[in-house]
């Protein structure tokens, strides 16, 4: 006989996050769950009783869902409606609504079961809502069931309408008194079993053994025309034989649509970059998906039933169970935690963990799920720290280059950074950051042994971090140099190529390359680009500056300090002086009879006596020495670290130079000099009383003959003053 069905509808929908509604075959809402009433924005005891016309935002759609009352078996049953609804509070949601008819025992329409689905979620919910909705709709649907009664020796006696619909091509045979191998074989010579791969003899003697024993066990048997039964077969008191046939159909596809479902939502799982576990109520895990399998370093069959987090560090063991106990009481539970996973990757992550609960509400085990966050958590340190560098004034231009190297070695985990100059096919280490010095600036390459070249090429950036399985491993630099993993971004300077900057191991990544890698090294090449340019311009205008200084303090003709330029010079000899105590001797110069030259050749031959008489003098002085024209014909020089002894001697052999080396053919006198000597003292603030004292010497030694080098002494101002 047919079973009647009690359904209780709040312990099955109350809490689904399904919208459900029940109708009686008026239309009237005999029930609606909490997730329809949140969504309707109205109180549940407001819409019981009542019809959802109100909600439609179209009638028409209200009336075309009426149409499934008047034909409760009709197919349309199993159409998806989608239209607008109403909330409470006026505003339109989208929704996807399934009915389902409800019968009572004699199969008479009692109502109608709704599902409406909330279309703004879909994407996110679409494989659970539909996978829930299907199970929930072919578990609802009314069972049709056949019964059947057969007497000891198997003849039937009676069965019902139910079972000869079931079995409708065999249902002419059954009539009271025909046994029950006769039925089988009338049904067995119309095709009605799906034998399968058994013969039509095979499959019935098996069918017969199941009869005959008739021990409450339950079979399944498939139909030619696709369907399914249920068969139960007991022993009557009497040595007979009851059996219910029920239509599982509907079961075996919804079974088949889970399996379906599962098999999806296990796809969407390992298709999802971050780990998806479950673990029970002792924290084995019952599912993993194919990321989480990486990470912790086994396969599925490996992992299921252990407990993960004992392959995880003993601190963060801690950490996870922290999370475990806060999950169990049935709360949410999130945590930063930086992980050493079992593959030997370090990961910072967002770890989530979720409590899972049975239809009694409790907690029967967690749904964990552990994101990677490392490339973000990295990327914003390294812009962080990249703008510091770029924005202090702490640091030069090298060393800020330097600086760059250093955390692109660290933000890529590789152990070397390369900035290149190139020029034509020459490829130039301008900088270089390494464990051990291997690689040093100036160093040269052929740019077609290296990477560079590839990334020139592609006028953008490039990475492998596995290069031996990659087209890079075609190329000369994979031999050349070996190195496994590359990064490298081209430079552009002032619009133009300058070279690459590029970070390299000979090692594999043992983390690819992500997105925000490519966007970082992008950065580091726009920024040490425009480093270089910055350092370009303020080398131009130092380089400006010091040929203005020059101009400024240079001689126009003889090239050597003017009188200005000579002054500071000297006077700044004399503040060191006075620090350091070294002694220095300054020496007047004057080219005797200059005037003459001047008045007998003109002055141009004057200006040529100038010229070579001041490259004699200070292409004999040292580099620290100091020389510059004070006048016309006179110049001075300063004789760093020098005795008057010491000194002496130098003038001296400065004269006779000029008097071997400084003469002209068109000249007839015997160009000389004179040279007066004198040395710095403490009393010498600045350089202008130690000027006067040399000066006084000078103008003895012209007094006296010239073409001799005097020496200042006390005496001679004595001469003066008189």
């Amino acid at each position: 006989m047919a079973e009647n069905i009690a359904l209780n509808l709040e312990q099955s929908f109350g809490e689904l996050n399904e919208c459900v509604v029940v109708t009686d075959r008026n239309r009237k809402i005999l029930f609606v769950n909490k997730a329809l009433a949140d969504l309707l924005k109205v109180s549940r005891d407001d819409l019981i009783g009542t019809t959802t016309e109100n909600f439609f935002a179209d009638k028409t759609k209200f009336e075309e869902l009426g149409e499934l009352y008047n034909s409760p078996n009709d197919q349309r049953h199993r159409k998806a409606y989608s239209f607008d609804i109403r909330t409470g509070e006026g505003d339109l949601i989208p929704v996807e609504v399934v009915s389902a008819p409800l019968f009572d025992a004699d199969h008479q329409l009692t109502g109608i079961l709704f599902f409406a689905r909330d279309q703004s979620e879909r994407i996110a919910l679409e494989t659970r809502a539909k996978n829930i909705a299907e199970t929930l709709e072919d578990a609802l649907e009314a069972i049709s069931e056949g019964f059947a009664i057969y007497d000891a020796d198997d003849n039937l006696i009676i069965c019902n309408e139910n079972y000869k619909e079931i079995y409708a091509p065999s249902a002419p045979a059954m009539y009271p008194g025909n046994d029950f191998e006769a039925i089988l074989r009338y049904g067995l010579e119309r095709d009605q079993y799906d034998t399968g791969s058994l013969s039509n003899e095979e499959w019935l003697a098996d069918r017969l053994d199941h009869h005959k024993s008739a021990d409450g066990s339950v079979i399944e048997q498939s139909l030619s025309d696709g369907r399914w039964l249920r068969i139960s077969e007991t022993k009557t008191r009497n040595g007979g034989t009851a059996g219910i046939r029920a239509d599982i159909t509907e079961l075996k596809t919804a079974k088949a649509q889970a399996e379906s479902a599962y098999r999806d939502l296990s796809l969407i799982a390992d298709i999802i970059s971050c780990s998806i576990t479950e673990v029970d109520l002792d924290g084995r895990c019952v599912f993993i998906n194919k990321k989480g399998c990486e990470w912790f370093d086994g396969t599925l069959e490996e992992l299921v039933g252990t407990r993960l987090r004992d392959r995880l560090p003993w601190k963060e063991r801690e950490q996870v169970r922290s999370c475990f106990q806060k999950s169990y009481s049935g709360q949410r539970a999130s945590e930063e935690i930086c992980f050493h996973f079992p593959d030997g990757i370090t990961r910072e992550c967002q770890f989530e963990s979720n409590p899972r609960f049975d239809e009694a509400g409790n907690v029967c085990g967690l749904v964990v799920m552990i994101v990677d966050n490392t490339d973000k958590k990295k990327t914003e340190r390294t812009l962080a720290e990249l703008y510091a560098i770029t924005s202090t004034n702490e640091l030069c231009y090298e060393d800020k280059i330097a600086e760059i190297l250093r955390l692109g070695c660290e933000h890529m985990d590789l152990p070397f950074g390369i900035i290149s100059h190139v020029i034509d096919d020459h490829y130039s280490v301008t900088h270089a950051h390494c464990p051990e010095s291997e690689l040093e600036p100036g160093m040269t390459f052929p740019l077609e042994d290296t990477y560079c070249t590839l990334t020139l090429q592609a006028d953008r950036p490039l990475a492998t971090a596995q290069a031996s399985r990659s087209e890079f491993a075609k190329h000369p630099c994979f031999k050349v140099f070996g190195l496994e993993t590359y990064i490298g971004a081209p430079l552009l300077v002032d619009g133009e190529v300058y070279g690459t900057i590029n970070f390299t191991a000979p090692d594999t990544r043992k983390r690819p390359f992500s997105s925000a890698d490519i966007q970082i090294i992008r950065q580091f090449a726009d920024w040490v680009g425009h480093e270089i340019a910055r350092d370009r311009a303020h080398n131009a205008l130092m380089q400006a500056k010091v040929n203005l200084e020059r101009i400024a303090s240079v001689d126009d003709l003889t090239a050597i300090l003017n009188r200005r330029a000579f002054l500071e010079a000297a006077n700044t000899e004399v503040q060191r002086f006075r620090r350091s105590k070294r002694p220095f001797t300054a020496v007047m110069i004057d080219i005797d009879n200059f005037k003459l030259i001047n008045d007998r050749n003109g002055h141009a031959v004057g200006d040529d006596v100038l010229k070579k008489f001041t490259e004699i003098i200070g292409g004999a002085l040292r580099a620290v020495d100091v020389f510059g024209r004070v006048g016309g014909e006179e110049f001075c020089m300063i004789l760093h670290n020098t005795s008057m002894e010491d000194a002496m001697l130098v003038s001296e052999r400065l004269r006779q130079k000029i008097v071997d080396e400084c003469q002209f053919d068109d000249i007839e006198q015997t160009i000389t000099c004179s040279m007066g000597l004198a040395v710095v003292v403490r009393e010498d603030v600045e350089f202008s009383t130690l000027m006067q004292r040399a000066d006084m010497a000078l103008y003895n030694a012209k007094s006296t003959g010239r073409n001799k080098c005097v020496e200042y002494s006390s005496g001679l101002d004595v001469i003066f003053a008189d």
